[in-house]
């Protein structure tokens, strides 16, 4: 491969694609939490309308051959050779529209590319902290004004409005990683906006997503110290930590997302469950492990996933269930609805970040870059052992789009290629 300057675009074309990436970042990011459901479809129909512009050079064609985007499109076909294994009708493999989101990463990394600059990290953390912001006063709203028992957000369910604040609250914390002077110390409000917002929502996944998302960001800072302060960092982090088990003590029967650690705590040490909540997901996970086992080739498709795993359930929990569309568990789900090509699709969909970032370009803005991808991968894997990412428009088509923003805008400089001559 070649490097080349990017021609210049004419003015005109130049200030609309600022603008439409600005327009993808206050959707994807600001909006995220403001509007749920409905944000994705802004950013969707823009990148969709920008996408031929976007090609009009070598640059931008270059962007369809970029290995992550590939990565997205062997997720989307081992998916699609899962539905087609297990289906029965044309109508079962309909549902494979829901994952064409994936291919937007081609013309998100196109857009995002050509605006490359030193700053890029800087801007995407702010509107990542614009967004966390906007997600706790909505959760505020819904349960101190709407008298609602738990946030939701508006067009929103109230898992999604969970993990999408926990994301958007630590997405932020980018910019500390990279920004210089005091001021980047304002990025630390994106952890106390997001975890306060998910606590409101009072789901079980949200303190344990800001458990992990907080220990990669510890590593990093870690190893970025210099060596005779790595010891203070242990010391303050141990602190913190011992702070924060007092307060599941003081707390934990008070707020019904910290019982979610209860739950775990008691099905390890006593192979019991403390409510009926936890009792129904035990017996999902049994439902879908059997089914599983049944089909581990192509499962049972979009459809019939569920249905196949309530045989193996008590009969009061398989009644409870009859008509439910997931497991409750991303892992066991796409085992039980594609077989080992779903369990494929997944494994795919969490690591493409993270192994995107680690071969992107080692600039000034490479760890940042690689935090934000890992903290992307994290929040969907810890999401993924409690509930789906992938029955809500927000979240399903958030992680390729962000990826592509990470990979594209979050760099000094426009990645330009030509083929070698």
């Amino acid at each position: 491969m070649q490097s080349t300057i990017q021609p210049e675009a004419s003015p005109r074309i130049a200030f609309a694609e600022r603008t439409a990436a600005l327009l993808v970042l206050s959707a994807l990011l600001v909006l995220a939490n403001g509007i749920g459901n409905a944000s994705p479809y802004i950013y969707l129909v823009c990148l969709v309308l920008a996408w031929p512009f976007l090609l009009r050079d070598q640059n931008g064609r270059d962007a369809m051959k970029h290995p992550v985007g590939i990565g997205y499109l062997l997720a989307f076909a081992c998916v699609a050779v899962g539905f087609a294994g297990s289906a029965s009708s044309m109508e079962d493999v309909a549902h494979l529209g829901n994952f064409l989101p994936l291919i937007l990463f081609f013309p998100a990394f196109a857009l995002f590319n050509r605006q490359a600059n030193s700053n890029g990290t800087q801007v995407f953390a702010l509107f990542a902290l614009l967004g966390a912001g906007v997600a706790l006063a909505s959760a505020i709203y819904d349960v101190w004004w709407a008298g609602l028992d738990r946030a939701k957000g508006f067009v929103n369910l109230t898992n999604p409005f969970a993990m999408a604040s926990i994301m958007l609250g630590f997405l932020p914390l980018m910019g500390l990683l990279t920004g210089k002077g005091p001021w980047r110390l304002i990025f630390l409000l994106g952890p106390v906006f997001g975890i306060m917002a998910g606590l409101l929502a009072g789901t079980r996944s949200a303190p344990l997503i800001a458990v992990v998302v907080s220990t990669i960001f510890a590593g990093f800072l870690f190893f970025r110290l210099p060596k005779r302060l790595r010891l203070i960092w242990v010391g303050a982090i141990i602190l913190v930590v011992v702070s924060v088990i007092l307060a599941l003590f003081a707390f934990g029967d008070n707020l019904r997302a910290l019982r979610g650690l209860d739950v775990i705590y008691s099905f390890i040490t006593e192979g019991t469950v403390p409510d009926r909540s936890s009792e129904v997901r035990v017996q999902l996970y049994v439902g879908a492990i059997n089914a599983f086992l049944e089909a581990p080739i192509f499962g049972y498709g979009w459809y019939d996933h569920v249905e196949a795993g309530r045989q193996f359930m008590a009969p009061d929990v398989a009644e409870l269930v009859a008509g439910w569309s997931h497991y409750h568990n991303d892992y066991l789900n796409f085992a039980a609805l594609a077989g080992i090509f779903g369990l494929a699709f997944y494994a795919l969909y969490l690591l493409l970040p993270i192994w995107g970032a680690f071969r992107s370009e080692h600039d000034g803005q490479f760890a940042a870059r690689l935090y934000g991808a890992m903290t992307i991968s994290a929040t969907y894997g810890v999401h993924g052992l409690f509930n789906t990412a992938f029955g809500a428009e927000l979240l399903f088509c958030f992680a390729p789009v962000a990826t592509a923003v990470l990979l594209g805008y979050c760099k000094d400089q426009p990645t330009n290629r030509l083929p070698a001559r």
